[in-house]
């Protein structure tokens, strides 16, 4: 069997590229013939654009292998007109985003960024108010979005702390939440209302932009907190960052934004109940190591005609 020829588009992990590099014919992002896309058959993206402009540089193209979940940056409907296959490696970063959900709850709840920069400037006394935080034993979480991500966070949470675990996801059941001993909500504004913690786990689509906007943050707690991991257009950042400098909320964590990278003059950076990371769920080494392997494992699938 002739390995197929495999553009590597964004940088991938050593030991994924080693992988690849057994498995396929690879054409890695440091190669200067990455630039003639004419000869690809398959690719591996993580950010690159697969656009209707770049996929119609690519003739011979037969699969699109997404190093990741999300597919925003692919254009699907394009890519089924042409009979490419697209696919991606659902399974892989589950346990490292769920992982950082839990770290920035943590985080914002102890105020350990803000305590960070307080120490760094100079503090006078030792557990000054201001830094005063909240325990998360036995609180709320609310899920929105009980999808792989949002399952294992909500179970991580109740696990540890004995959290109560709200959900609202108009595509799950009863019988599912039951199972994980979380608890259904019919609506959202039940579940802003209820939680204490407020973890978004959803896809970018029409019904989901700006999911989060100033009426919803209006309805949750003042002592609540909200993390997004998801996707940057879910949350309207304007709204929330309005929410942030009224202390309408305890805090908040974003590690996804409409604009990415996010820029360092964003206006939600200038807030001291905030937190933003660049995009980072996934990036851990045994995540992107699986990842990585994931992705070739689906074009050799192909290549075996499966």
């Amino acid at each position: 069997m002739i390995p197929i020829k495999t553009f590597i588009f964004d940088p991938i992990d050593s030991k994924a590229l080693k992988y690849a590099r057994e498995k396929l014919d690879v054409v890695d992002w440091t190669n200067k013939e990455i630039k003639n896309y004419a000869n690809a058959e398959a690719v591996i993206i993580r950010t690159f654009q697969m656009t209707k402009e770049t996929i119609d540089k690519m003739p011979h193209l037969k699969i699109i292998a997404k190093h990741g979940i999300g597919l925003d940056n692919i254009d699907l409907k394009y890519a089924k007109s042409k009979g490419i296959k697209v696919t991606n490696t659902p399974q892989a970063n589950i346990n490292s985003v769920a992982e950082l959900v839990i770290s920035l709850t943590l985080n914002c709840a102890r105020k350990v960024n803000f305590s960070h920069n307080i120490v760094k400037a100079g503090v006078g006394k030792n557990s000054p108010f201001e830094l005063t935080g909240f325990e998360l034993q036995n609180k709320t979480v609310g899920l929105i979005g009980l999808g792989q991500i949002g399952t294992l966070v909500g179970k991580k949470l109740k696990a540890a702390f004995n959290m109560t675990v709200l959900v609202y996801d108009p595509y799950t059941t009863e019988t599912i939440c039951k199972t994980e001993g979380f608890i259904k909500c019919e609506h959202l504004d039940d579940v802003l209302k209820e939680s204490h913690v407020v973890s978004v786990s959803v896809p970018l689509t029409k019904d989901t932009e700006n999911l989060i906007s100033a009426r919803e943050l209006s309805i949750m707690n003042k002592n609540a907190i909200l993390i997004n991991t998801s996707r940057g257009k879910v949350i309207n950042e304007k709204d929330l960052y309005n929410a942030l400098q009224q202390n309408k909320l305890f805090g908040a964590a974003l590690d996804v934004f409409a604009e990415e990278p996010i820029s360092k003059d964003h206006s939600l950076l200038s807030c001291n109940n905030f937190i933003g990371t660049p995009h980072n769920g996934a990036n851990t080494k045994e995540a992107l190591i699986r990842m990585g392997t994931e992705s070739v494992d689906e074009i050799v699938t192909l290549m075996n005609n499966k």
